[in-house]
């Protein structure tokens, strides 16, 4: 794994953590659920080096940012 893998994968695991804290402490909303899930989707696809887990980890964050902020 590259370097840049390395910091990419901390920063969907550290995002994905964020969003599971705000879904179970701050209200159970679907887009925090939507985002932690995406997230997650994105650090496997990151370490295993999979592209299609990593595809369907941007699209499921990418509707969880539309719910949060523009279904509210």
């Amino acid at each position: 794994m590259k370097r840049d893998s390395k910091v990419f994968l901390a920063l969907a695991v550290i995002l994905s953590f964020i969003n599971v804290v705000n879904f179970i402490f701050y209200g159970q909303k679907f887009g925090d659920l939507a985002l932690a899930v995406g997230f997650s989707c994105l650090a496997v696809g990151t370490y295993k080096d999979n592209n299609q887990a990593s595809f369907i980890g941007a699209i499921i964050v990418v509707c969880g940012f539309i719910s949060k902020w523009f279904l509210t």
